[in-house]
């Protein structure tokens, strides 16, 4: 993991430091210097940076927690994992009470309803709770749409472990976003969950906890390498809750506890290690698996049109690749704000840095008030020694007065690149919320893997072709509401909390390609997937969220043609339902397999592949 995240002085980074005061010395009381800089910048898309140090704090920051107002839009972001860390005074009097817990950093808290809580971000920080602080919780997360947790610690420097909660997603609607390389390390409960409209995580470890490693509510969750090492259970899903796990290791254990209590009929699991518990899993039944390990279960029926065995497609799974960070701060070139529109000032930079050998190319992030937008009106080259090119939560408008993009070039064409990957990451909304619907944001023409991540898009994700691999994580479709992604023959992508929203184009098409994807949510009433002509499409988890009024389209949610695919899936808002959740064509047959053949509004696996 990066250790050492830096930034040129003119890229609009707020350090915290020396903008607001915060010493970070470890001694002085850095708590209302801090919410200060909160109160300055919250609902601006800023980033608070901590450089090293221990920030040492005696009670609660917070972003807010007032519905569609400014209390969202919010980055921080420490230097290292293990060197910035906000640490709780020890003994503090306002987090004693274990029945009225109080949180040390709280990205919103309120007892409203919201939905638009985005772009909220942690990433490379430590949150240390300090000794003898029973009623705490380290950290509430809340984002909406897209946002992320990267590369974070919470952890009780207690002996004992105190602490109520290390990590808080309870807050109602959070959701979707992402949580990533996170390690809880003491309290009673090291996670627990909510209601959702969709939680993404992916290797995520827990330690001594005192009640339960991971606790689901009510919560729509997808999870994917979660390690546990606790003597209580690892995973508890209350009823009401959905869960998708897939590669899970829980060591300990106890003999009086199975690893993993499940509670809801919404579930399916899939390589489950345990050792130390009595068994992997207590279902809904209170049926207890005396195994220690489990391949693939879940509860309810698997459906198959064809009769294909059920069973998931189990497709390769590639890790998102890292692209290190670049810490010679002479290697990164800017993009000149200067003008009205920013294409000459965006290639430029980009050219200067392929000639010079550099890496990253950014668009500095100011000013924040009135917020300011860069355009780009024509298509732009990504060539040579670049390998990130970093938006720093700016909006990227796009026209296209000359019909380039009409004609079917790319906003962002990589080509010859001298790297391994390159990533094209944290722009709040690129393409801008005016971008021609048939604009392509991104083509790649090398063998190179491209990897697009934290970020809202309009236009069209891609334009089919090439080679390389395609990783996406955390990305919306969102701005023109047309979204549309497209791979096709002997291309392959793995995509990661996407939230795609369409009334009418197909979201996802896979035409001869392969497709991965942990944590898909959808809104509106168009095909969510088309796989055909052999493609081979595996989606674990996620829900189709149906709140859109006044749609008269009734497509099916999967459409099947002569491909492999399995789906595990939830639905929700049921005022508007789809009436068939797969149509599959094999050969000269198709079949359809309708919502009323499911069991509690939920697929808990489908496996087409007739032939």
């Amino acid at each position: 993991m990066p250790d050492n995240i830096v930034f040129p002085s003119d890229s609009g980074i707020i350090n915290v430091q020396e903008s607001f005061n915060v010493r970070g010395d470890g001694t002085t009381d850095d708590t209302e210097a801090i919410q200060n800089a909160i109160e300055e910048t919250k609902g601006k898309n800023a980033t608070l940076f901590f450089p090293k140090g221990v920030y040492l704090v005696s009670d609660q920051i917070c972003v807010g927690g007032v519905p569609h107002s400014p209390d969202r839009f919010m980055s921080f972001q420490g230097q290292s994992e293990s060197g910035a860390v906000i640490k709780l005074k020890d003994n503090c009097p306002n987090f004693q009470d274990a029945s009225r817990p109080r949180i040390v950093l709280s990205l919103y808290t309120s007892d409203a309803h919201t939905g638009d809580t985005m772009h909220n971000y942690v990433r490379n920080l430590t949150i240390d709770v300090g000794t003898c602080n029973p009623g705490v919780v380290g950290l509430r997360f809340m984002a909406n749409n897209n946002g992320a947790m990267y590369n974070v610690t919470i952890k009780s420097s207690d002996p004992a472990g105190a602490g109520k909660t290390g990590l808080d997603l309870r807050q109602s609607q959070i959701g979707p976003c992402l949580i990533k390389h996170v390690t809880i390390e003491g309290f009673e409960c090291g996670i627990e969950a909510g209601d959702s409209f969709a939680l993404v995580m992916e290797h995520i470890t827990l330690r001594n906890q005192r009640f339960i490693g991971f606790l689901n509510n009510t919560a729509r969750l997808t999870l994917r390498d979660l390690r546990s090492f606790n003597t209580v259970p690892a995973l508890r899903c209350n009823p009401e809750s959905h869960i998708t796990c897939i590669e899970a290791d829980l060591s300990g254990g106890s003999a009086g506890h199975a690893a993993i209590e499940c509670a809801t009929r919404k579930a399916f699991f899939r390589d489950i290690m345990q050792s130390g518990y009595r068994g992997a899993l207590i279902d809904a039944s209170k049926d207890c698996l005396e195994t220690g390990y489990i391949r693939e279960w879940y509860d309810g029926k698997a459906c198959s049109l064809f009769g294909i065995e059920p069973a998931s497609l189990r497709l390769p799974i590639e890790e998102t690749p890292e692209i290190p960070w670049e810490t010679d701060l002479s290697q990164w070139e800017k993009v000149d704000s200067a003008g009205a529109d920013h294409t000459d000032a965006l290639q430029s930079a980009i050219d200067r840095a392929a000639t010079q050998g550099k890496t990253t190319v950014y668009f500095p992030r100011y000013p924040f008030d009135p917020p300011f937008r860069y355009h780009v009106s024509r298509p732009i080259r990504v060539h040579g020694s670049v390998n990130r090119i970093i938006g720093l939560e700016n909006t990227v408008d796009v026209s296209d007065p000359t019909g380039a993009f009409e004609n079917g070039a790319a906003l962002l064409t990589f080509e010859n690149l001298t790297s391994p990957a390159i990533v094209v990451e944290r722009f709040f909304l690129l393409g801008g919320w005016e971008c021609p619907k048939y604009v392509h944001l991104f083509q790649n023409t090398t063998d190179r893997a491209v990897v697009i991540r934290n970020i809202m898009e309009a236009g069209i994700h891609r334009k089919p072709g090439g080679t390389g691999e395609w990783f996406i994580e955390d990305v919306a479709p969102q701005g023109n509401r047309m979204s549309k992604l497209l791979f096709g023959p002997g291309e392959t992508c793995w995509a990661r909390q996407f939230n795609p929203e369409s009334p009418a184009a197909d979201m996802i098409t896979v035409d001869g390609g392969t497709m991965w994807i942990l944590g898909l949510k959808t809104e509106g009433r168009s095909r969510h997937i088309v796989a055909k002509n052999g493609a081979k499409v595996e989606l674990l988890g996620g829900v189709s969220y149906q709140s859109w009024k006044n749609q008269e389209l009734d497509p099916p949610l999967f459409t099947v043609i002569d491909s492999d695919a399995s789906f595990t899936f939830g639905l929700y808002h049921y005022n508007l339902p789809f009436g068939t959740i797969v149509q599959e064509t094999a050969g000269d047959w198709t079949r359809d397999l309708p919502r009323t053949a499911l069991e509690h509004d939920h697929l808990p696996l489908y496996r087409g592949g007739g032939k």
